[in-house]
């Protein structure tokens, strides 16, 4: 899914937000803890709502004559689409209520290290610090090893190197790679879809879809067996060279977020089958990537949980037990999670 500055772009593009009733999922049907490994901050001062398509509905991707200028945010259609915020106060305050009604109790939030610092601040214990190199240059990797080592980026994340149009085996990344070993500081790449028609227009972003191929990452996992490393999006819709890739390398994570609710949920759903059939339902991480539409949350949840070829303790292991793991929680940390809320 396209990183929230994107986003805010396709909302500046957006002429006519249109109007439908605001689509919400009910909360989680038991009262066990959920981690959400991929949420964003980001800022919002818009004059009308940015309008996306859950998956959950008939999706309709336009096609256009090349002379043809949508707006992004229209590329797309369903019946019932749901709203952004249109503040930042706002999208904040409702991404943590949504957290706070499905009970997620830890969320790796990413975004510039201020906004961080805020959210976390209005909710105590509940986000795990994460950023990521703006940049490849020393003087970047040296600000990112000082957020750390200040506990403002406890995961570095969201690498997002596809929108550069870099390769993730590119040199310029050999320091990022080498400080996340160093540091043992777990780490989510971007791998797979962008933003609807972000390849076309006037404008081209540097993005590719080529540059989805989970296979770049295996240089880097040779040269860094150290790392703890989770592909986000799951390198859709390359599933086939994903399960390669997991096979390859035990230590290898993927996280489902924003597919998990805003791709169309047939092919979502097939591609998670596909990486539980080939065995690997214990190193899959849930993760909504709300960006500006904190109702995502609640629907990713929903997505999972009503996936009917998931068993209770598959679902379990992709809420939560994957992502405790994954983290290193204590047992301690995981009791806490467990706890009644007050």
């Amino acid at each position: 899914m396209a990183k929230p500055n994107q986003c805010w772009r396709t909302a500046a593009m957006a002429a006519v937000a249109l109007l439908a009733a605001p689509v919400t999922a009910e909360p989680a049907t038991s009262s066990l803890p959920v981690i959400d490994m991929h949420l964003h901050a980001g800022r919002l001062n818009l004059r009308t709502p940015v309008p996306v398509c859950p998956g959950n509905q008939a999706i309709t991707y336009l096609a256009l004559d090349p002379r043809e200028i949508v707006p992004a945010a229209q590329l797309t259609q369903c019946a019932k689409p749901i709203l952004s915020p249109t503040t930042t106060a706002e999208l904040k305050n409702r991404t943590i209520a949504e957290l706070r009604r499905f009970n997620v109790r830890r969320a790796v939030l990413d975004g510039r290290p201020e906004l961080v610092r805020d959210w976390s601040q209005d909710a105590p214990g509940l986000f795990i610090p994460a950023a990521a190199p703006t940049q490849s240059s020393a003087p970047a990797i040296t600000a990112l090893r000082k957020l750390h080592e200040a506990g403002q980026a406890a995961v570095f994340a969201e690498i997002g190197a596809q929108y550069a149009g870099i390769r993730a085996d590119d040199p310029k990344l050999a320091a990022f790679w080498a400080l996340a070993e160093r540091l043992d500081v777990p780490v989510g790449i971007h791998l797979g879809e962008g933003m609807q028609g972000q390849g076309d227009g006037p404008v081209v972003s540097a993005y590719r879809a080529s540059l989805s191929s989970p296979f770049q990452l295996e240089d880097v996992l040779r040269k860094h067996p150290g790392l703890r490393l989770y592909v986000m999006h799951a390198a859709s819709p390359l599933t086939d060279e994903m399960i390669a890739m997991l096979f390859t390398h035990a230590a290898l994570y993927v996280d489902v977020a924003a597919n998990v609710w805003n791709m169309p949920r047939a092919q979502f759903y097939d591609q998670l089958k596909r990486l539980v059939d080939a065995g690997f339902s214990r190193r899959i991480l849930f993760g909504s990537d709300q960006t500006i539409w904190p109702q995502g949350i609640g629907l990713a949840i929903q997505s999972i949980e009503e996936a009917p070829f998931l068993t209770a303790e598959q679902k379990r292991d992709i809420f939560y037990n994957n992502a405790a793991r994954f983290l290193r929680l204590t047992k301690q940390q995981i009791a806490e999670d467990h706890a009644a809320r007050p």
